[in-house]
């Protein structure tokens, strides 16, 4: 279980909506003032542990997300378009309890939800491209836009 609270994403599977876990932490803490806790090693393996144990599998099926990236059979292939890859993801996230995966296409972050269609992640995705690249300017300046 104590995979559960490291947000590296590299190295999980999944990680965790960071409201929740301070909301958790607030909830152990609710007796004790923050500001005058003395963090050393065994107070935060203490909350570690609580924090463990105070999670559901309910709670991380809805408020952690997969990442992609971290799963073998969800990397990018070479041959992958953006909409293909959108689709994987999606099919891969309706067979599972979660309800979002974090993917990435060529640098880009993007999420998928449960109830996501590919028009709108494919949406979501050009649109940080298009913020990222500043397509839409580019045309607009040249007059094609």
């Amino acid at each position: 279980m104590n995979d559960k609270l490291n947000n590296n994403n590299h190295a999980n599977k999944y990680v965790w909506n960071d409201s929740l876990i301070l909301d958790k932490i607030q909830h152990i803490l609710a007796d004790e003032n923050i500001d005058e806790l003395e963090f050393t090693e065994e107070v935060l393996e203490h909350i570690k542990a609580q924090l463990n144990e105070s999670i559901s599998s309910e709670e991380i099926s809805q408020l952690a997300y997969i990442v992609a990236q971290s799963i073998d059979e969800l990397k990018v292939l070479p041959e992958d378009n953006i909409r293909d890859y959108i689709l994987r993801l999606i099919n891969y996230l309706n067979d599972t309890t979660f309800m979002c995966i974090r993917g990435e296409f060529k640098g880009i972050e993007f999420n998928v939800y449960q109830d996501s269609s590919v028009e709108d992640v494919f949406n979501e995705y050009y649109s940080k491209y298009d913020e990222i690249y500043g397509i839409s300017e580019m045309l607009s300046d040249l007059g094609l836009k």
